[in-house]
């Protein structure tokens, strides 16, 4: 079942989306796809289920696991072109749909691959839509989907580092592996107990393992997802997709440079299952092309700027400013930009704004159902488990991340922002 959904168009699709989006303009080996990062996620998935398997003996539920390994490899169906970068463009236009919502709506409506998870066993597809729809794990089996410790995350930190070159995200995976436990996890909401889970732990050996695998993803962070040069160019296509769409409401197809049956403007005129999974990187890459040749001056300027790499510069607002008053002086610097947007000084394309935030490890209340989520780590004396952010000094002294930058289309620009930062450090 799992190969036939594998060679589904829905999955083939996959092979045409990058894993890590614009991020080969500044890391030229980061071409890999979403399709080889799911077949990862489904191996790992599948390995995890394994061991579980020979720790639970004749507890395990194959059944169940079945579910959690379908749902790892279809999780990211719903990935749009460039992925993040697109669905941000989709919220400007009044398209708030997530991508997993639409992989949801993969995995349910009369698809091939949902056709194939539907004959496995009735209601099949159901299950692996509501594991899917699931925000935190409610046992063993959906915390191999859905946790900090899951198929995913364990793929991605150790593919990306490898395909980018970016010596972080390092830990001993073999390691960990090898010392996973299943521990029952009481459970209890607003103080009183509803009973008891198995979950997967780490042996107390495993510790700096596991300190590692979490400080090495929030270093991918912030040195690969968070790269100013990557996130210029998904703001830029952003911009892009969005005055494409304010055309096409204005009824000014024609300046577009695009014709009535790209699949771009079929998707933005009609935003339905159908016309989303016409798009991949490929369309949005020769519409690009098409679109360099738009009688709208912005749409032709973004495009044939975003294809030749010529990407608006960054001005990183929180490395200037949060060290002269933290939080405070950034939101001061966004109100009086804000002013100077409203006062028509500056147009709508003349600069593009970031934020970006990114949470190294939630900490998750350990007597609500949320704890599944956690990295428990076996005590010392092998009684009992606890939390790692309560054994790691190191884990437990990160704190949330945030980015806010400008990227500015021209040095003219760069000294109006300039001039802002400098007046609010003052």
């Amino acid at each position: 079942m799992a190969w036939e959904a594998l060679n589904s168009p829905e999955f083939q699709r996959l092979r045409r989306i990058k894993q890590l989006g614009f991020s080969e303009l500044v890391y030229p080996g980061a071409t890999h796809s979403r399709f080889a990062h799911s077949v990862g996620v489904f191996h790992t998935a599948r390995r995890l289920s394994a061991l579980i398997k020979s720790l639970l003996g004749d507890a395990f539920s194959p059944p169940r696991a079945e579910v959690a390994m379908a749902a790892a490899l279809v999780h990211d169906l719903g990935h749009g072109p460039f992925s993040h970068a697109f669905e941000d463009a989709l919220k400007k236009l009044g398209i708030v749909k997530r991508h997993e919502d639409w992989t949801a709506e993969i995995v349910m409506a009369g698809t091939k691959v949902s056709e194939i998870l539907a004959g496995y066993r009735p209601g099949f597809h159901n299950e692996v839509a509501e594991l899917l729809a699931s925000e935190t794990p409610t046992d063993i089996y959906s915390a191999i989907v859905s946790s900090q410790f899951d198929a995913d995350r364990l793929d991605y930190v150790r593919r990306d580092p490898l395909m980018t070159g970016a010596r972080h995200g390092g830990f001993d995976f073999p390691w960990l592996m090898a010392n996973l436990e299943v521990d029952r996890i009481a459970i209890s909401k607003d103080g009183e107990s509803y009973g008891a889970v198995e979950s997967l732990i780490l042996g107390n050996k495993a510790f700096q393992a596991a300190e590692a695998y979490v400080l090495g993803l929030f270093h991918l962070y912030i040195t690969v997802y968070f790269h100013k040069a990557t996130r210029s160019a998904e703001k830029m296509l952003a911009a892009i997709l969005q005055r494409v769409g304010q055309l096409l409401r204005e009824n000014a197809l024609r300046q577009t440079g695009l014709d009535a049956q790209s699949p771009v403007i079929r998707f933005l005129g009609d935003p339905i299952l159908t016309n989303y999974v016409a798009l991949d990187d490929f369309v949005i890459w020769a519409s690009l092309q098409s679109m360099t040749r738009a009688a709208d001056p912005v749409v032709a300027d973004l495009s044939s700027r975003l294809l030749n790499r010529d990407l608006y510069k960054a001005v990183d607002v929180t490395a200037r400013l949060g060290q002269r008053g933290g939080e405070a002086s950034v939101a001061r610097f966004r109100a009086r930009l804000a002013e100077i947007k409203n006062t028509g000084q500056l147009g709508p394309f003349d600069l593009l704004e970031d934020q970006a935030t990114r949470n190294p490890y939630e900490r998750r209340g350990f007597d609500s159902p949320e704890a599944l989520a956690k990295v428990l780590i076996r005590r010392g004396d092998g009684t009992g488990y606890e939390d790692l952010a309560e054994r790691s000094k190191v884990v437990a002294a990160l704190r949330e991340e945030s980015i806010f930058r400008v990227y500015v289309r021209n040095n003219e620009v760069r000294r109006r922002i300039e001039d802002v930062v400098r007046e609010i450090a003052a």
